[in-house]
């Protein structure tokens, strides 16, 4: 088995795949970050005290692995009430709020069900009732502005449409539906206080923020003897060409720049940004919370409330550039149906691509990526779970890849050259 362990790519799991390492039984761990501290795409810009987030993120409640890795390597967490809800469009076109569900609600009876003809987005949307399919449509194209046909059905997840409440559906039926056929019952949902539900009921925030929790988390690495590199630019040409025969390697990081040198080409990726503006906010209702907006209207899809630094703050993200003398009223009628919001002051305003939405071009890709990765180096160099949305789902995937090769034999060196 291998001594050493690289580490290329310092945010979240990168992170959790070095403390998994250590505790494996690696001790001569490094891990690599081309930003100037770890933490990658999670960590937020911090104004004045104030950190400025690019979107809704936490984590899970009692129970979630990632909170007990990080609690046990000194990181402290407080729970919350998990509150949130979503605004869509009834059948007269008047909004609809929903609290407690996250996802579109449409005004539709009709629950029958059929399979996807394929695995694009568009096969999935298609399955449901002409109804929902038609709202569901006209959303991923307000969203994601492509042709449905060439995303991959798994990006429902990221979009919150993975599943749908079928507003005037008799709720007896629609729970005995979801009861007996597993895959009604991953497309639809009912919302939690109608259900009864008492799971996500809570979830938590790191203590501090998350500027806090990866320093936290650089502490206790070094703490564990697990080099730290940062600003560090790896080159895959250079990686890939001249494996180190004792070295575990744990690509964490954007796997595009691994194609080109092992001679493949790279998959065609869904090329969209979004747009975050960050203001001070007063709000009547609860904190933190966060409302989805399916109504394929105005410029926010997603507007998330938090606290820091003792201010209130509202980001709103949106699909493209907003109407900044517009947004605003935006955000409070988003809100309406859970609060009452005063926006004030922006304080943060970024545009960036977000890498969440796969096309099947990608999936395919990284699969071949895979094989290509597996069949010249086996398990000593380990994909860093590209494909999943969830964080629990790429924590799984990377622990098990990691014991795999703590198990295996030692790294092998290519098979074939690399290419040009």
């Amino acid at each position: 088995m291998s001594e050493r362990i690289r580490i290329v790519g310092g945010g979240l799991t990168g992170i959790l795949a070095a403390f998994e390492a250590h505790r494996l039984g690696w001790r001569d761990i490094t891990i690599q970050e081309r930003f100037e501290a770890l933490g990658g795409v999670a960590r937020p810009r911090v104004v004045h005290g104030q950190e400025m987030r690019d979107g809704c993120i936490y984590f899970g409640g009692a129970g979630d692995p990632i909170v007990e890795t990080l609690s046990a390597h000194g990181a402290t967490f407080e729970a919350f009430d998990n509150r949130f809800g979503s605004v869509s469009l009834g059948a007269d076109e008047r909004r609809v709020f929903t609290w407690d569900f996250g996802g579109p609600a449409v005004d539709c009876a009709a629950t029958r069900i059929s399979r996807p003809a394929g695995d694009s987005l568009a096969d999935r949307i298609a399955a449901y009732p002409p109804a929902i399919a038609a709202r569901l449509d006209a959303f991923c194209r307000w969203h994601l502005d492509t042709d449905l046909d060439l995303v991959q059905g798994e990006a429902a997840i990221p979009l919150a449409i993975n599943r749908v409440f079928p507003a005037a559906a008799d709720l007896t039926a629609l729970a005995a539906l979801k009861a007996t056929d597993p895959w009604a019952d991953e497309l639809y949902a009912i919302p939690r206080g109608l259900s009864g539900r008492t799971a996500n009921l809570s979830a938590t925030l790191p203590v501090g923020g998350f500027s806090a929790l990866f320093d936290t988390c650089h502490r206790a690495l070094v703490q564990l003897g697990v080099k730290v590199e940062l600003n560090a630019l790896v080159s895959p040409r250079a990686l890939l060409a001249a494996p180190q025969a004792d070295e575990t390697v744990v690509w964490a990081a954007n796997p595009t720049p691994l194609f080109k040198p092992l001679g493949l080409a790279r998959p065609d990726l869904l090329k969209k940004s979004f747009a975050t503006y960050v203001f001070a906010v007063e709000f009547d209702g609860p904190c933190p919370v966060y409302v989805q907006n399916f109504t394929a209207q105005g410029a926010a899809f997603r507007v998330y409330l938090y606290e820091s630094g003792g201010q209130t703050l509202a980001v709103a993200e949106c699909v493209r550039e907003a109407d900044l003398a517009k947004l605003p009223g935006e955000m409070r009628t988003l809100m309406s149906g859970f609060g009452g919001l005063k926006v004030g002051a922006l304080l943060h305003t970024d545009v960036k691509p977000r890498w969440i939405y796969h096309t099947l071009d990608a999936i395919s890709g990284l699969k071949a990526l895979r094989r290509e990765l597996a069949g010249r180096f086996g398990t000593a160099f380990i994909p860093g779970a590209w494909e999943p949305y969830a964080k629990a789902a790429k924590l799984s995937e990377v622990n098990a890849a990691l014991l795999a090769a703590r198990e295996d034999a030692p790294a092998l060196a290519p098979t074939a050259a690399l290419a040009g």
